[in-house]
């Protein structure tokens, strides 16, 4: 990172994230005139989106119904935000020549128990127009007694999508740095200040499209949970026999245990056993169980890859798009997509440059951190209990050593508000149960709301 005095990046807008909300925000706003700057500490292959199903959705499994709770109006402008965001992708993307595969979506109820979740959708869908339809024999392999089917949603290759979209960027002349992590985001009168591990960056705006904006910014880490899925891949057996149209669908199930479903020409992709980051002890035994649920249901033969993403639910069911503070455009966010990014993350994308550019869309006010009131539950209750029994525990500075051997010994106190880490076997990182933030073996921090690595033990 340099420019004149060998430290210094200026530019119009600055974008902290090079995922598909900073990527299109970047893209168009240096298609309106703007110019723009990108940095991002982590490869774009560890991403939320790269490491995403690829599903492009608005039924969203049950999401719809939970959204539908803050009236019509809101529930119309989170289904246009997502409407707008899945075509600018499906057009961007063919332009670009990146295959988009057409699918219908199934949000499944896996026992009658989970029929009232569907009643619930339905009447969603209904009320904003959605031709969602009621399914009463779903063409899947596992138990289902029904299913919501929305016709016409899509299906992309995640990492073949960023690629594209970032060779876009570099042809508009945006200037891109990568493994360069913000360690601090001020105002000042002519705009924000970054620091930054590779210097500085002074911009009249900044969009933060990390999942949960740096350090304690806004406070909107309160605000929201961080939350870890795991995925699977398996290759399909020779000849297996499926039922007829389960291929051209991904579907995902209304209840407990949660199972998402889609298939990569002869390949099944299998997510599910989410848990609030940090707070699981057995993260291998996750994934055991999705293995072995797989093969139960399912006419599989090798597994060819097993990973984990995060991704952050608001406590409104809503996502977070707009400034970070009240009437203050200087700092603008987007996060909250409870692992429904795709489409929502492009419209983030289409919200913050058309507010930037002057050009606003009509349904983003709703979708506005401030827009209405925080709104506490059982799970922010709980993540409080977590912090003040962090706050007791790192009293006696707990530190630890990786069990797989690697790393050195480090302190287990969060950088971020002094939560303890506990160590994830899966993803072989300390990971905190407050707020979401992940270290290597090392220390050495991945991801989350924390700016510093693990203190040496």
């Amino acid at each position: 990172m340099d420019e004149t005095d060998g430290t210094s990046l200026r530019a119009d807008v600055a974008v902290v994230g090079r995922g598909l909300t900073g990527t299109v925000t970047a893209l168009l706003l240096a298609e309106g005139g703007a110019d723009v700057v990108v940095v991002d500490a982590r490869p774009a292959s560890t991403t939320t989106t790269a490491r995403s199903t690829g599903k492009v959705s608005l039924l969203q499994g049950t999401r719809l119904a939970r959204v539908a709770r803050h009236g019509d109006e809101v529930l119309s402008s989170y289904v246009a935000a997502g409407s707008a965001g899945a075509g600018w992708l499906r057009g961007t993307l063919r332009d670009l020549g990146v295959p988009v595969e057409d699918r219908d979506d199934l949000t499944v109820a896996g026992t009658r128990g989970d029929l009232a979740s569907l009643d619930a959708v339905l009447e969603a869908c209904a009320r904003v127009r959605l031709g969602a339809e009621w399914e009463g024999d779903p063409p899947l392999p596992t138990p289902a007694v029904g299913a919501v089917r929305l016709r016409g949603q899509a299906q992309v290759q995640p990492r073949a999508a960023l690629s594209a979209l970032r060779t876009l960027l570099q042809e508009r002349g945006v200037r891109v740095h990568d493994g360069v992590r913000v360690r601090q985001v001020r105002r000042v009168p002519s705009g924000v200040v970054l620091r930054t591990t590779g210097g500085t960056v002074r911009a009249g705006r900044v969009v933060l499209a990390t999942g949960v904006p740096p350090g304690r910014y806004g406070g909107l880490f309160l605000r929201l949970e961080a939350q870890r899925s795991y995925l699977t891949v398996w290759e399909l057996a020779p000849d297996a026999a499926l039922p007829d149209g389960f291929g051209q669908t991904m579907s995902i199930t209304a209840g407990e245990p949660v199972r998402s479903l889609r298939t990569a020409g002869d390949l099944l992709v299998v997510g599910g056993e989410g848990h609030v980051v940090g707070r699981e002890p057995d993260t291998a035994g996750r994934v055991e169980a999705l293995d072995a649920w797989t093969r139960r249901h399912f006419p599989v033969a090798a597994r060819r890859r097993a990973w984990s993403a995060q991704d952050y639910a608001t406590d409104t069911d809503l996502p977070l798009i707009g400034p970070a503070l009240p009437g203050d455009d200087r700092v603008l966010v987007a996060t909250g997509y409870a692992k429904w990014g795709l489409a929502h993350a492009a419209a983030a994308g289409i919200a913050l440059s058309g507010r930037l550019l002057g050009e606003p869309a009509d349904w983003a006010p709703a979708l506005e951190p401030w827009a209405r009131p925080p709104r506490p539950r059982a799970s922010t209750a709980r993540t409080v209990g977590r912090q003040v029994a962090c706050w007791v525990r790192a009293a006696s500075r707990p530190s630890g050593t990786a069990p797989s051997g690697s790393g050195t010994p480090v302190s287990r106190v969060c950088p971020h508000l002094g939560g303890v880490v506990g160590w994830n076997e899966f993803e072989q990182s300390w990971d905190c149960p407050v707020h979401g933030s992940r270290f290597g073996a090392d220390g050495v921090l991945r991801e989350g709301p924390a700016t510093e690595d693990l203190a040496p033990a």
